[in-house]
């Protein structure tokens, strides 16, 4: 909660109206910078955090709080564009040669400089399949990472890679200290072990199980970007009532939201916050889990089921309007770049209405009427209970027979992990995302053999060209057509069916600022310029 400062109310949003937005709700991507300095905040999180090593921050409590404290080579803005972070550029001399000029002046939070060799060897630890990090896939090109100066390092490639920017601007590009980690071995990252970074905020008290704090860094290298706030505990809260009455009191200060609260109207009905909606990366979508057999290997039959979704009622009961259909699984809040290619490629793709006369046509023609179709889903998540059951209704009423195979919330992560437990099921569901703001970055996921994401088994060598044709393109505009190109074959063949695109939603209280409203909040310093209402 808020322990100092001086406040008046403040009102209006700062922001670019993103793509994709409406009338009813524009997306913002920040809030106006806050003014006053803040003793205290308290931020909610699903749950507590585990890891503050980039190579193991993977989900939202982890890269939420890590971003805070670790900086990365290039920096993603609010608006999903990449900036220099603490490097400065990267050249490519040659199509299998890249260097880094990195930014002078830098300390670690110790006051020691970063190196070249603190930089290499960071790099080289999320390309460690050893190391147990989560990154080593994206950096698949690399095959030496160099010190080849002293603010250069030098990645020789086995094949062009001008996604590499972008892999570099989140946690695989995150500097931590050579020397550090050294000294702390496999606790680093750890309550034992503890983190060296050099970021604006650094790690406080952290005991397992109990608040994460972490404090501003007084002695931060960028004196241009000091924080407002002098620290900010995170507390892990599961419990939607909990969560609600914290908020409505000002125990809790603020919380990025996967999913609005039940209890939002009441929320903005009590005063003491303000809700922020801003673009996403987040997709919401079900995932086949093998396009070569079962009732959905059919490709009619996948798009029968897509035109039977009513996602304007999913919408309204589970997201309380924080989202929009989507037309395709690379949503506007990725279009990082070349934003109007992106734009022209979505608005030429079909409009996901529901049309269950085609569908019922589309499944017959399969010959898959009676057919039975099995969601994988969990009772235990309100999400994924009603996601199944609006699945569940849209099949059969185009003539297919639905079954749902419930397991736990902890079993329900083997579906992801396991092929046996994806055996069992046609389809199961997530909520998922790029790690950077590019389309492409998520299809390849999926779409590129032994990709992380390659659940389902989708083999098109058409969209495999395309992507890796991307990731070796260095005009922007070109890399931009291939992924579009892509993103329309994708969208046919429906491996993943796009159901919505989740807003960003944001709930600050109302005597505080300065936070973004964007995916940027998972990968880049959110709150550098949070502080009190001016």
């Amino acid at each position: 909660m808020i322990t100092s400062g001086c406040y008046r109310d403040g009102g209006g949003v700062a922001g670019t109206a993103a793509p994709g937005s409406t009338p009813e709700q524009d997306l913002v991507t920040t809030t106006p910078a806050g003014v006053g300095q803040v003793d205290k905040v308290t931020w909610a999180l699903y749950r507590g955090t585990t890891s503050i090593d980039p190579i193991t921050a993977g989900d939202y409590p982890e890269i939420t709080v890590t971003s805070l404290m670790c900086e990365s080579l290039f920096r993603q803005a609010p608006d999903g564009s990449v900036e220099p972070g603490l490097a400065t550029r990267l050249d490519f001399p040659d199509p299998k040669t890249a260097v880094l000029t990195l930014r002078k002046g830098v300390t670690f939070w110790d006051g020691s400089p970063m190196t070249a060799e603190d930089v290499a060897f960071s790099i080289e630890r999320n390309r460690d399949p050893k190391g147990g990090g989560y990154w080593v896939p994206v950096l698949n090109r690399v095959t030496s990472v160099e010190a080849s100066g002293p603010l250069e390092v030098t990645l020789k490639l086995k094949q062009a890679d001008y996604w590499l920017r972008n892999v570099l601007s989140y946690m695989p590009g995150m500097v931590v200290s050579k020397g550090y980690v050294a000294a702390k071995g496999k606790d680093y990252g750890t309550v034992k072990g503890g983190a060296m970074c050099t970021g604006a905020f650094k790690l406080g008290q952290w005991r397992t199980g109990d608040v994460l704090s972490v404090v501003r860094n007084d002695a931060y290298w960028n004196r241009a970007e000091s924080p407002l706030v002098r620290q900010i505990d995170f507390r892990g809260i599961p419990d939607e009532a909990t969560l609600t009455a914290a908020l409505l009191t000002g125990e809790v200060d603020g919380a990025y939201l996967e999913l609005p609260l039940s209890t939002m109207e009441q929320i903005r009905a009590g005063g003491t916050v303000k809700v922020y909606h801003g673009p996403s990366y987040l997709i919401d979508a079900l995932i086949v889990a093998d396009v070569g057999k079962g009732t959905l290997s059919d490709v009619r039959v996948r798009r029968a089921l897509s035109l039977a979704i009513d996602r304007e009622a999913y919408i309204k009961t589970l997201y309380k309007d924080s989202a929009r259909p989507a037309r395709a699984l690379g949503t506007p809040g990725t279009w990082g770049y070349e934003q109007q290619i992106f734009q022209s490629a979505w608005d030429g793709l079909p409009d996901p209405k529901t049309d269950l006369e085609t569908a019922r046509k589309l499944v017959q023609e399969a010959g898959a009427t009676g057919k039975t179709v099995t969601f994988g889903m969990s009772n235990e998540l309100n999400k994924l209970a009603t996601e199944a059951n609006l699945f569940k209704t849209a099949a059969e009423k185009i003539g297919l027979k639905a079954r749902l195979k419930a397991v736990s919330t902890d079993a329900y992560s083997g579906f992801f992990l396991d092929a046996k437990a994806r055996a069992d099921v046609d389809g199961f569901f997530t909520t998922n995302y790029p790690n950077w703001a590019d389309p492409g970055a998520l299809y390849a996921t999926l779409s590129l053999p032994g990709g992380p994401q390659d659940y389902g088994r989708y083999r098109n060598p058409a969209v495999a060209d395309l992507l890796e044709r991307a990731r070796g393109t260095e005009d922007a505009r070109q890399r931009a057509e291939s992924t579009v190109q892509a993103q329309k074959i994708v969208t046919g063949d429906l491996p993943w069916i796009p159901i919505v695109a989740p807003d960003t939603v944001l709930v600050l209280n109302a005597k505080l600022t300065g936070a973004t409203v964007s995916s940027q909040h998972l990968f880049a310093p959110w709150a550098g310029k949070l502080g009190a209402v001016g």
